[in-house]
Parts: C-alpha cells; structure tokens; sequence
C-alpha cells in the first residue's frame, strides 16, 4: 500500500510531457581560409557527431565570412566533425532534409551554380572534445581549372603548308558537371556535358557558359601564340580540350585527352599542331599530328612531359 501511494506523483506527472533533453553547447572558434581571391556570399555550416550513424547536432550559416576572420558556431562538448559548404545567404530551408552526415555526402555541386571569378568552396575537419575548441578550416575550390596557356601551328613538309589555318573555337568535352564535394577517394563526376560534340543547349543553363567554351584565338603560324584561356569543370578521368580550326575553307577539330583531373588543381598546356586535325570533335587525330606539353600549376609541382597524338 506505501509503495502504492509513493508512486501517485509519478503517475499523475507523467501526463505531461517531459523537456527533451539537450546535451550542453559549447562555442567553436573557427577560422576560414580559402584559396581564391573572391569571398563567398556565405557558408553553412554542419556539426556532426563521429559515432554511429553520424547525426546532425548543429547548423548555422555565415553570411560574407571575411578571410582569416573568426567566426563561432555552437555544437555540444563531444567530439564532431565539422562540414563547410558554399551557401546562398538567407536560403537554408533546403538543408532541411539533413539528418545525417550521409545525408549531406548525397549533397552535390553544379557546373551551373559555379563562377570562374567566386567557384563554390568545401572543406570538413574534426573537433576533439571539450568545452573550447578552436579550429583552422580549409576551403577549397571542387573546380578543376585547364589553361591554354600557348599554342602554335607547325605544317613544315606537308603538301598544306601554305594554308591559311585559325582557331576557330575551344571546348572540353566529357567534362564534369556535377560532383558531390563529399565523395571520398579518387570519384567520378555524377553528370557529364558535351559528351563527344558541343552541346550548345546544355551550355545555356550555365551561368558562365564559357567555362566549357570560348572563342579560338585566330590565325596561327608557326610561332607561339599565347592566349591565356581558362576552362573548368569537375574532377575525373576522360576529359578532352577540343579545337576548332579552319584550314582554308575545311573545318578539322583536335580532340586532346587531358590527364585525369583533380579538384583545386590548375593544368597549364602548351600545344603544337603538326597535321590537320580530325573529321570530328571525338574522331581521334592521326599520330603525330599534336604535341602537347603539360604541367600543374600552381598548387602543386610537377615537371612537364610531353605526348605526342
């Protein structure tokens, strides 16, 4: 009866419903480095927990983060892992569905969001547990930048010698159009564009269309001309740079194969033409009809080698 009438109170309040509890929150000093120039209109960020299914503890967003600047977030004392992404201030309704870290490595970036000028930024890290925790967090560009850096035209004892030749137009084909920033290891792009041929309707969703495509230089002889064109896609394997010639009144094209692209990567290339080119933009060149020299720059070294088509 006694045990009976101690557990009244018990009962009677578990008819309302009891606070959630919520584990303590401690501030995260965080500062932001990014490799470009431009300043991103905001970034979102997500804390993570690193155990289990890897549940969202914490978000908020950044709005004109400032280089080298601290700013503070809040997640609880645990251990956490922490995910930047570029952001559109004010729009963070459309994270709504994250649940979890694999929730957001489904989360993708798009060739037609990107800008040469501003390139949408990613960077994540980890946070040992405690009650201040200071970080320094890396933001870096998914983008893959390819520059023409020079090209010349060399038809020495071959019957064409004489003829008038120019480029006409540039583009890169089986290039990476989206890519999800979160993929670990060596992934591959989850869309492509211009698959063999210029898809001009598909470059017109681009906000920057000329970051598959541009104008050629014109007229080309047998000495260097250096035109300082950048194109950019998403990271992967199977990439072509094509240009567009006119020799006389025939239009050739020289499909290049570029080495496999890697993010927040610049591959400088200096060509030569030594026949006319292909049929078609994904109709392969006779051998020896171009000399490519390559090299990356400038985040990481590495010497030039030449191939020969």
């Amino acid at each position: 009866m006694l045990a009976a009438i101690l557990q009244l109170p018990a009962f009677f309040s578990s008819c309302s419903t009891p606070a959630p509890y919520t584990p303590a929150k401690a501030p995260v000093h965080t500062t932001l480095h990014w490799t470009k120039t431009s300043i991103p209109e905001a970034v979102d960020l997500f804390f993570f927990e690193t155990r289990g299914s890897q549940l969202l503890d914490a978000y908020q967003q950044i709005v004109q983060p400032e280089q080298e600047k601290p700013v503070y977030g809040m997640c609880a004392l645990g251990a956490r892992r922490l995910v930047a992404l570029s952001g559109t201030a004010g729009e963070t309704a459309c994270w709504r569905d994250i649940r979890t870290y694999g929730d957001l490595q489904k989360h993708v970036f798009s060739l037609a969001d990107e800008s040469a000028r501003s390139p949408l930024l990613w960077g994540e890290t980890f946070l040992e547990e405690g009650a201040s925790r200071q970080c320094f967090l890396a933001l870096n560009p998914l983008l893959c930048a390819i520059r023409f850096h020079s090209v010349s035209c060399d038809f020495s004892g071959r019957p064409y010698a004489g003829l008038r030749f120019s480029l006409q137009k540039l583009f890169l084909t089986y290039a990476g159009s989206e890519f999800r920033p979160l993929e670990k290891g060596d992934g591959e792009p989850v869309s492509w564009l211009n698959p063999g041929y210029l898809d001009s309707t598909a470059l017109q969703r681009l906000k920057e269309p000329a970051l598959l495509c541009q104008p050629g230089c014109g007229e080309l002889g047998p000495g260097k001309t250096y035109p300082d064109q950048t194109f950019y896609c998403y990271p992967g394997s199977g990439t072509h740079l094509v240009l567009e010639a006119r020799a006389d009144t025939l239009t050739c094209y020289y499909p290049i194969p570029l080495p496999r692209l890697t993010a927040n990567q610049c591959l400088e290339l200096d060509i030569t033409l030594h026949r006319l080119g292909s049929a078609g933009p994904d109709i392969p060149t006779v051998s020896g009809a171009v000399s490519l020299q390559a090299r990356w720059i400038p985040w990481e070294k590495r010497e030039p080698y030449t191939v020969t088509f």
